[in-house]
């Protein structure tokens, strides 16, 4: 499934909930954790050499109870002003096959829970995304999340569009699929959708028994679900009705153009999500 996950870390609230997370992935076959750190180069370049060596003995720290519960954990700090691209290019360095980054928003009026990091993450990544999404405390202090009460797994939500470019959640599905409980398969139908191909729910719930079909035998229990309306928002309201821990949501494209056009729903759903969100794009190979 997987073997090494690059964690991204800053000293922010979203720290602990996120490493907390790991102890969970463990389960998915991670044996080696990368914790990175990139401090943003910005006017005051000496500053950020001199936090350089701060942040390194933080990310030590952070780490011990990794290494504690048997992990292999390696850490690193680098200076850049691209900091999303060049935790992608640590990730490359040290061959992870998943990346592990949590946000929060700053209050809960906030219409942006997003930082820009995350963004451009979900938006270039071409390795699985664990989203670790924190909900702020009630009076915004800045104060430490909790660690995550459920287990990913437990109720896992998989949208798709039934396009070659869902496959990546697809077949991330089937890997996964022997560890979950529950698994809800939903296809969002849209009315430009309906209006030009009129067999369109049947096609759709068939080809959702047939991921269903495909699934191991040892999968949790299967729902299949066909709801109309705009796709980020209909995946927003059935997570948040079926009370799900998980939403896996397929990647368009990586590039900027393509990204805009039609890559935009991954992001909305990080966006509002309101509990981790899985993402996988379309690897070559697929």
């Amino acid at each position: 499934m997987f073997t090494t996950a690059l964690v991204a870390l800053d000293q922010s609230p979203a720290a602990p909930p996120t490493l907390a997370r790991v102890a969970d992935l463990s389960s998915w076959g991670i044996k080696k954790v990368i914790l990175a750190h990139v401090v943003r180069v910005g006017y005051n370049q000496f500053a950020a050499y001199d936090h350089g060596e701060n942040y390194r003995e933080w990310l030590e720290r952070c780490a011990e109870p990794l290494k504690e519960a048997g992990l292999e954990v390696t850490v690193c700090v680098r200076i850049s002003g691209l900091v999303a691209d060049e935790l992608l290019a640590i990730a490359a360095e040290f061959r992870a096959d998943l990346l592990l980054i949590g946000s929060r928003a700053h209050s809960r009026v906030s219409n942006l829970f997003l930082g820009s990091v995350a963004r451009d993450l979900i938006r270039k990544t071409t390795l699985p995304l664990f989203l670790e999404w924190i909900t702020p405390e009630t009076d915004d202090t800045g104060t430490q999340g909790t660690a995550p009460g459920r287990p990913a797994l437990e109720h896992v939500l998989m949208a798709t569009d039934l396009s070659k470019y869902a496959s990546g959640a697809e077949n991330l599905l089937r890997e996964l699929s022997t560890q979950a409980k529950r698994i809800d398969l939903l296809t969002v139908l849209t009315p430009d959708g309906l209006n030009n191909t009129p067999a369109l729910p049947v096609m759709a719930l068939a080809a959702l028994n047939h991921i269903r079909d495909y699934l191991p035998d040892e999968a949790g229990e299967v729902s299949v679900l066909t709801e109309r309306g705009a796709p980020a928002e209909t995946i927003l309201r059935i997570a948040a009705e079926r009370d799900c821990s998980l939403i896996l949501i397929g990647k368009h494209g990586q590039g900027w153009l393509e990204s805009k056009l039609v890559g935009t729903t991954a992001t909305e759903v990080c966006e509002a999500a309101q509990r981790p969100v899985l993402v996988a794009p379309l690897l070559d190979h697929q």
